[in-house]
């Protein structure tokens, strides 16, 4: 059953909606609390009893998008099956996650802020860290169950990962190049995890 929000609760989810389309439209440095609450037909001092502040707001958009991405990439190790069909399932998963509009849109504020302000972007690299968590848990699993040769989780993983968005994210993001069609997908996802077991895959 569907839980009912309270008003509070409706009026936050539609400060958090507004604030994501004016950052999406303007870039954090151009959006304004008053623009905010416009937008979401709130009054500005109800959107600072929910947020107290814009970075406040943009983290916590932040959040709430990273936890949406980890629901929909999260992974389980299955002993049961193959460490091709596993890591096929992640690698697509990844691949629909790049390709979302929402995801890509929060990386390029990202980038805008680098330079203008790298405390805000690297706190918010740190949650894009924590989703990929789970694939290092996965990882870890696969370690101890002799399929993996032992290495650094977190160091594997940023590798197979960056693998991907080598072809399937910074060219999007820096040149605005086109996504890979779905051919051009499941080719990246074949050859990620080709040189991943390559290097990786336990030979005992």
């Amino acid at each position: 059953m569907k839980k009912t929000l309270t008003l509070s609760e409706r009026k936050r989810l539609a400060i958090l909606n507004a604030a994501q389309d004016e950052f999406n439209e303007k870039g954090y440095a151009g959006v304004s609390m008053d623009a905010i609450a416009k937008r979401a037909e709130v009054s500005k001092r109800t959107v600072y009893n929910h947020f107290p502040s814009k970075e406040a707001l943009f983290q916590a958009i932040v959040k709430q998008l990273c936890d949406s991405f980890s629901e929909a990439a999260n992974v389980v190790y299955q002993p049961g099956l193959t460490l091709e069909q596993q890591l096929m399932e992640i690698a697509t998963k990844e691949l629909e996650l790049l390709q979302s509009d929402k995801f890509r849109n929060l990386n390029r504020i990202i980038l805008g802020e680098f330079i203008r302000s790298p405390e805000l972007a690297a706190q918010t690299l740190e949650q894009f860290d924590h989703q990929e968590n789970s694939f290092t848990v996965w990882i870890k699993a696969a370690i101890e169950d002799g399929r993996i040769q032992q290495v650094d989780p977190d160091y594997a993983g940023h590798q197979f990962m960056g693998l991907i968005k080598a072809t399937a994210f910074w060219p999007q993001l820096l040149m605005n190049q086109a996504f890979p069609s779905s051919e051009q997908q499941k080719q990246i996802a074949e050859d990620t995890v080709i040189m991943f077991l390559a290097r990786y895959q336990s030979r005992s």
